[in-house]
């Protein structure tokens, strides 16, 4: 196994495979977005899934956007709903990470509405790996779809009518999967 530290790691880590990540929110918001079909279609893809691998990136794929309190609290409940179901780290990982940016993005109302769920996920992080830990816990908030496959992803989960890059309905997310 090769590990690659230092200026070589940070450049790949930020212009290579992760060329969509940011910590900048503004790069990242949805114009139009709507939260509570793209919460629909999550919890479809969550239920369909049933914690194989990838389960948990509905959730991460609307991560940095707007929420109120009530969409925060769906996510809290799909968060303990599916957490202890998962097979894979990867999908602790993206969803403990997900809960993370919701909380620290999230005005009182919504800090309040998730905290259960970011008590456990920002533990769970720090208890999975480096990577989860930093992602979770650390003090910069890393944002945005990260790579291609997460691009691609968002772009066929997160419901954005009028912007024909995105899935436009509940509807037809359920028609094209």
């Amino acid at each position: 196994m090769i590990v690659i530290t230092g200026i070589a790691g940070f450049s790949l880590f930020f212009t290579g495979c992760m060329r969509y990540l940011t910590h900048d929110r503004g790069e990242v918001v949805l114009e139009g977005v709507d939260i509570d079909q793209s919460l629909s279609v999550a919890r479809t893809y969550m239920e369909d899934k049933q914690g194989k691998w990838g389960s948990s990136l509905a959730i991460w794929a609307i991560r940095d956007q707007y929420l109120t309190p009530d969409q925060a609290q769906i996510v809290s409940g799909l968060y303990f709903e599916h957490i202890d179901g998962f097979k894979k780290e990867f999908d602790v990982w993206h969803l403990t990470w997900a809960v993370a940016n919701i909380y620290r993005h999230g005005d009182d109302e919504v800090k309040k509405a998730i905290a259960t769920a970011y008590n456990d996920a920002t533990k769970r992080a720090r208890e999975l790996s480096r990577v989860a830990d930093k992602m979770a816990n650390g003090e910069t908030m890393y944002m945005g779809d990260a790579h291609g496959g997460g691009r691609a992803f968002a772009k066929k989960h997160v419901v954005v009518p009028g912007n024909k890059k995105y899935v436009q309905s509940v509807n037809e997310y359920q028609e094209k999967k």
